[in-house]
Formats: C-alpha cells, structure tokens, sequence
C-alpha cells in the first residue's frame, strides 16, 4: 500500500525498489543481490550522464559477492565495519571506487544526485521466510547504506523470526540482546494492529467483490472502504455498492448477481471464521480461494450439494480441524452419515452418549461446536457428507487421500478400531467393515470372533458384539456363526452387554436364523430389559 501510494504520485525525484529477500534465498549471488538492485534500479528509466554511468558499472564489476558476503558476516553486532575487509571486497578498480566506508558513502551520494533523486525506498519482503544465515546478511547489506538520508529501507518481517535468525548466525541467547541489534537499524517499527470482527468482515467482502471487478472498480471500492467498518448492516451495504455498480463486473463470471450470491453465503458466517482463523489475512483470501476452487469441482463433477452446507462445512474444517478429521474418519462410507454429528446432537439430552465415547464428550466441550452445528444451515445426522468430504481431500490441511492397501492392512485396522472403549469409534469402524468388500468383511468377522471370548472388560465385549450387530445388517451370512460365540459369553452383572447380544439376536430371529439353546433365558437373567425385547416369547413361556 505504501509503494502504490508513492509512486501513484508520479514524483520523478522518489524511487521506489520491491525486493523479494526470499527469491534469492539459497543463491550464492544473492549475497550482493541487494546492492546490485539498488543500483539497477537508479540506472532503469533514468538519463544519466556518462560520467555517472561509468561510476555504477565500475561499482557493479568491482564487487565480489562472496567476499562481501564475508565482509558482511563479519561485522559484528557492535555495529562497527571492518573497513579492510571493505576494502578487500573490491578487486583493482577498488582503490578509485571506494577505499573505505566514506568513499563508498559518498559514491552513492553522487549517485543519486546526478540520477536527479532526492530519496530512493527500498521495500524489503518476505525476509522472514529466508534462512538465517540469509536474513543477517540482508541486515549487514542495509547497514552499508544507513548512513545515506535519501536511502529508505521499509522492511516487512516476523519480529521475532528476525531476532532468531540473529541469535543463530551471532550465538546470542540474550533476547534483549537480540532486539537491540534490530533496534541499530529499524528506526520506526510499526506492528500490524489485531483485527477486529469488522474490520475482517470489510476484508472479506471487498475480496468477494473485488473477484469481479476491474483495476478502476477496484480504485473505486477501495475509495469507499472507510464506509464499511463502521456499518451494523455490512452485508446490506456491500449488496448495495455491487448493485449501484453493476456494470463494472464482468457478466462471464456470473456477473453481480452472483457476487451477490457469494456475498449472502459467506458474510453471515465471516465471525466464526475470523475466530477459527485467527484473523490472518493470508489463510482467509486461502479459505476463500479453496472455497471458489471446491464449488467449481462440484459443478465440473455434477455432485449434488448445497451452497451454504458447502461453506458451512468449510468453515468447521477450518475452525475446528480436529473435529473436522474425526467428522472424516467416523462418516460411514455407505450412506454418508455422520454417527459423530447424530450423538453429539443427542448427548445434549441423554447424557450416557458421552460417557461411553470420549470423542462426543470433547466434542460437547468445543466452545461454540454444537451452536453452529445447529445452526442454520443445520448439519443434522441425515445429511450426506459424501460429495462434501470428496471435495475436502483438495485441501492442503486434509494431506494426500488413502492409496489402495491390502486386505490384511485394512482388516487389522477396522478390527482395532471396533474393538475400541469409545463407542463412536467403534460404531464408525463397523460401519466402515460393513461397506467393504466381502474378503475383508469375512477377515473381521473371523478375527473379531476369536478376540470375543478373550476380552475381559464388559464394555468393550459390548462394543464388539454391538460392532457384529452393524456388520450382519448387510452381511446377514455372518449371522449363525456371530451368535454361535456370544452364546457362549457371560452375562452375568454385564446388563449392556446383554442388551447388545439381544439386540442381534433379536434381528437373527426375524431373519429366520436358529437361536441357539438358553441363549435368550440367560440374556432375560441378566437384563429386565431384554424382557420387554422379547414379550411374545416371554408369553409363550408363562402358557407352557
């Protein structure tokens, strides 16, 4: 912003210079790279005299970048130049170009003068991204040039990256320390105020309608941005302006009506996503970015979703990223439903959900989590995620999608996942069972009934059997054998593990499948419960 303001000016007396520090990172040039930018950038659009002329090529030819390099590294924190380094840094022509600090001062000051330049900005970016070895060397390049009033140096960096990188290169473990060597050299600092819930909701929209527009409606938008921070009715507002400026969006791209649409999606939920961002301006123009790509993949693909659900769930994979990969990993393959957002949903009300899952119980301790599930758009448990989880693995944060493993690998991985304590998980895992292949569905039924009559604790031979129960849903074959080992489990003082065995057995009789000797008695022993599951077979038995 501050280069664009300069040189919209049009003032021939200042020179602006954009170097990218990170661009020459890992170039062994780089090292001089800064000084040889500077003057390149006098000799660019600029009619100098011959005289002038042959004094910037002498300078460019005469430095050696890696003995400067070495030069610059030298000179301490102290801040003092070595000026027979400086000296060495130049071959033959170095005595009549610059044979100590002042020389080379007041060559560039003749420099600038005969280039007609009261003042020369240098803006520095991205130093922060560059090793540090890199960063104290940009630092040690500037200091040549401190000295020099019409030299100006506007350097965006991390702060405390920059002091890192100075404890490395220097061995300063002192913090104070570190901040006095940037103090040396920045003179006006200025951090980056944190950003309220408004002034990101003004970012975001005028980046919606920005999409559409061209450089003169951007001028014109960026001329009435004061007037969108302070309104209660942003969305109204924003809505207003594209419709009072209609014809500089482009009708290509769906022109205003669809920015408008984009608008109406994305604002009303720009507060969460601030939050879950953290206001960081680069990963919000990201999510939006994401966001245009995700919807253009649904449309090539003819997927079946709804706009604002696609936003919504964006926003949850964004704001709640562990959430979001357990909302992945539990979603049954078949139908797309989620039994995460169904017993999060209900352990509002029936509290032993979240005490047979730890999954749901964190869930439900998510400041804001189970509000903005309820909130409109709902996410409800007969939602399909399917086609919006497909579009989730383009994500950068989502990593690369599961490659074909074999069966053995997926089977021992389902059977742990079943033979879990946390009820969800172990749903989720049965579910996943239940839609694969009929190799690996036989694998874990074989392996799960051998484990079944080893396991000790009560709830987690519940959770196995319970898991069996989903399996045999669409794998009914399974069902004789599956009964055949719960018939011989205890269930003595084990009441929900009882009702597990009784809900299968229970489908097992209406499909027809024997039921294996006294396995009903003991089950109605062991819970009233199974009783009430059972009333007609309890009635026939009063009559014998």
């Amino acid at each position: 912003m501050l280069k664009a303001d300069i040189d919209s000016r049009q003032d021939t007396k200042n020179k602006t210079l954009w170097f990218n520090a990170w661009r020459y990172e890992g170039r062994e040039e780089g090292q001089a790279a800064l000084i040889h930018a500077i003057l390149a950038q006098l000799e660019k659009d600029l009619t100098l005299k011959e005289q002038a002329k042959d004094l910037i090529k002498k300078v460019k030819d005469s430095v050696s970048a890696l003995k400067l390099g070495k030069f610059l590294l030298q000179t301490a924190v102290t801040f003092t130049p070595d000026v027979d380094q400086f000296i060495n840094c130049f071959r033959d022509e170095s005595e009549r170009v610059a044979s100590s600090m002042q020389s080379f001062e007041e060559d560039f000051k003749r420099l600038l003068e005969a280039a007609k330049l009261e003042r020369i900005l240098v803006f520095i970016d991205d130093l922060d991204r560059c090793s540090s070895t890199k960063v104290i060397e940009i630092f040690e390049t500037i200091k040549l040039f401190l000295n020099t009033p019409a030299c100006t140096f506007v350097i965006g960096a991390h702060a405390e990256k920059i002091e890192q990188a100075v404890g490395l290169v220097h061995s300063i473990d002192d913090p104070k320390t570190r901040r006095d060597y940037l103090e040396k050299i920045v003179q006006m600092p200025f951090t980056i105020p944190a950003q309220r819930l408004s002034d990101i909701t003004c970012y975001v929209g005028m980046l919606i309608l920005g999409r559409g527009l061209d450089d003169d409606g951007w001028s014109a938008l960026v001329k009435s941005r004061p007037g969108f921070y302070s309104t209660p009715e942003p969305l109204a507002d924003f809505r207003t302006w594209a419709e009072d400026h209609r014809l500089w969006f482009d009708s290509r791209d769906g022109g205003v009506e669809a920015v408008v649409e984009d608008l109406a999606e994305v604002l009303p939920h720009v507060d969460i996503l601030g939050r879950g961002l953290r206001g960081n301006p680069r990963q919000i123009k990201r999510f939006l970015n994401t966001l245009a790509l995700r919807r253009a993949l649904a449309s090539a693909n003819a997927l079946d979703i709804d706009a604002r659900t696609l936003i919504k769930l964006a926003v949850l994979e964004y704001s709640w990223p562990d959430f979001f990969d357990l909302l992945t990993d539990t979603t049954n393959p078949s139908t797309g439903r989620s039994p995460l957002i169904e017993d999060v949903l209900r352990a509002e009300t029936d509290k032993t959900i979240a005490e047979e899952s730890p999954v749901v119980a964190d869930a439900l301790g998510r400041v804001g989590l189970l509000e903005y599930l309820k909130a409109d758009p709902a996410l409800g448990a007969e939602l399909d995620l399917g086609p919006y989880l497909f579009l989730a693995q383009t994500s950068l944060s989502r990593g690369q999608p599961a490659a074909l493993r074999p069966a053995e690998e997926i089977t021992q991985q389902l059977i742990a996942g079943i033979a879990t304590n946390d009820a969800l998980r172990s749903k989720a895992a049965a579910q996943r069972v239940a839609s694969s292949e009929p190799t690996v569905v036989a694998g874990c039924v074989r392996a799960l009934l051998r484990v079944l009559p080893t396991i000790k604790e009560p709830g987690l031979q519940t959770h196995v059997v319970r898991g069996l129960d989903i399996i045999t849903e669409r794998h009914s074959e399974h069902t004789g054998a599956i009964l055949s080992v719960v018939n011989e489990l205890d269930f003595d003082g084990r009441e929900g593990l009882a009702l597990a065995a009784a809900g299968l057995l229970s489908k097992a009789t209406r499909r027809g499948v024997p039921e294996p000797p006294e396995l009903l008695a003991r089950l109605k022993k062991a819970s009233r419960l199974v009783v009430a599951m059972f009333p007609e077979q309890s009635k026939a038995s009063r009559k014998r």
